[in-house]
């Protein structure tokens, strides 16, 4: 069975790599074999040094006495410029020793993983040379944090997963109906019970980077705010004007609060930009999640929205502009502290004058802003694409999974997500050729609707039947191998030593 979708392997059986998944790019044998000893040593050079020591750890872990240090070494990991030159792409040369190289630390760990999970299953390997990449930058896992806490143990081995299949990205959403994770200092009465101490997010964040993940932090604005607005009810938004319509809607809606700030008050954006300033500069990594979706549509409940605007921008404004404006301020201050931000497709109001910043990266998830997200082309992917935007496909389906509630039962068998592939968006419509370097890649986001419907044990499975598939589809796609084949592969690589 060939194991690269792009190989010019020769026919014989002894230039067969053994299983990865995702499956490398491109391998060319070119005769000879490599064993590992039992002891092997591992150098890492320069900025490889520290993936050296991990590495070691990682193989320890399979039961070699992995050392590293100077001298001549069974394994070599290299960061310099004779790597591959395509962004997260590594080397692997096989022969009398095997050397990892890459352009950056993260293209090593690439080829690090890989190691591992041949290792995993044989110390032989056939001679030749790997030469991997990805077919897009940005593959990930999101958590719901914001509704069910999830321990930093358990977080740190969907970390340690991730690496394992060589994703990239780790999204926390830490702040939705049933709580606010982090202990604020500027404001104490909003952190929830069970929360990540400065400790706990240090001790995610080093890990996290160990492997190469960078994580993307997800404050939600100015929609599912329950936890933040719980101790401050002079904030939310409430319905100035009801009809028959609306009784209806918050009969189908009764027992869910909205988590809306009102940003006609004074004292919203204030609170806000307490939070972001005290947040944003907490996490390393390039980008801070603004979230902006499921606010205020039906805009004429809330007369007090277009006052609002009307008195902030100029009377030829309405309630759409006065969201806009929003968005941008608070985009605003995450780029103030070097982020780059980034927030939900159905947060760009329909109907504002204002348009937002177009350097905000889209995460499109869904097609309306209604309950049925594949029906509709409100801000087209196409469409935003034109604008100059950044994209991330976080189609509703099949990419989400939720643990309960109301969207549970619409959850997508791991089958559907393996016939999906991340070019084709919730609404069935794809990016122009032209278009398709502005689509950064997909994750696969987890949903905590009903906090009580699983244990963390229970998640396991479901994600775990999930991530190598999304890890595949981001990485050179599923091609032409089946289903069964697949899961065959899976069980065969198993899961990262401990």
């Amino acid at each position: 069975m060939a194991l690269s979708f792009r190989t010019v392997a020769r026919a014989d059986s002894a230039a067969i790599l053994p299983i990865s998944v995702p499956g490398v790019q491109e391998w060319e044998p070119n005769g000879g074999r490599f064993v590992l000893p039992e002891e092997p040593r591992l150098v890492g050079t320069g900025a490889a040094a520290s993936v050296a020591a991990r590495f070691a750890d990682d193989l320890g872990g399979l039961g070699y006495a992995a050392t590293t240090g100077p001298g001549a070494g069974d394994v070599v990991l290299r960061v310099d410029d004779s790597g591959p030159r395509h962004p997260q792409s590594y080397r692997i040369e096989i022969g009398d020793s095997v050397t990892v190289s890459a352009r950056t630390t993260a293209g090593v760990i690439h080829g690090t993983q890989t190691l591992l999970q041949w290792f995993s299953q044989t110390p032989a390997l056939p001679g030749g040379t790997v030469t991997d990449w990805p077919d897009f930058v940005e593959r990930g896992l999101s958590l719901d944090v914001g509704r069910q806490f999830l321990s930093v143990d358990w977080i740190k081995q969907r970390i340690r997963e991730m690496a394992y299949y060589r994703m990239n990205m780790l999204q926390l959403h830490l702040s939705d109906r049933f709580g606010f994770r982090l202990a604020s200092r500027s404001h104490p009465e909003i952190t929830s019970r069970e929360h990540y101490s400065p400790a706990d997010i240090a001790e995610i964040l080093s890990y996290a980077a160990d492997y190469g993940i960078e994580v993307l932090p997800e404050i939600g604005f100015p929609g599912h705010m329950n936890a933040i607005l719980a101790p401050h009810p002079e904030l939310v938004l409430e319905p100035s004007v009801t009809s028959p319509v609306d009784a209806v809607s918050d009969g189908l809606l009764a027992g869910v609060p909205e988590g809306r700030i009102d940003l006609s008050h004074p004292g919203a954006r204030p609170l806000i930009e307490d939070l972001l300033r005290e947040f944003v500069p907490q996490f390393p990594g390039r980008y801070f999640h603004i979230g902006g979706d499921e606010y205020a549509t039906d805009y004429h409940r809330y007369p007090q929205l277009a006052e609002a605007a009307r008195a902030r921008l100029g009377p030829e404004f309405g309630a759409p502009d006065l969201i806009a404006d929003f968005v941008n301020w608070a985009a605003a201050i995450v780029r103030s502290h070097g982020k780059i931000p980034r927030m939900w497709n159905d947060g760009i109001p329909r109907g504002a004058r204002i348009s937002i910043d177009t350097d905000i990266v889209i995460g499109h998830w869904t097609a309306g802003n209604g309950l049925l997200p594949w029906v509709g082309n409100d801000n087209g992917p196409e469409h935003l694409a034109d604008q100059g935007r950044t994209l991330s496909n976080a189609a509703f389906t099949p990419t989400y999974w939720a643990t309960g509630g109301y969207a549970a039962p619409m959850n997508s068998p791991p089958e559907l997500l393996y016939a999906w592939d991340p070019g084709l968006f919730v609404n069935g419509t794809r990016l122009r050729p032209d278009q398709r370097d502005q689509l950064l890649g997909s994750k696969l986001y987890v949903w905590c609707d009903d906090p009580t419907a699983m244990t963390e044990q229970q998640m396991i499975g479901p994600i775990r039947a999930r991530l190598p598939i999304m890890a595949q589809q981001l990485w050179s796609g599923t091609r032409d191998i089946a289903y069964p084949e697949f899961t065959d592969r899976v069980r065969t690589v198993a899961t990262p030593p401990a």
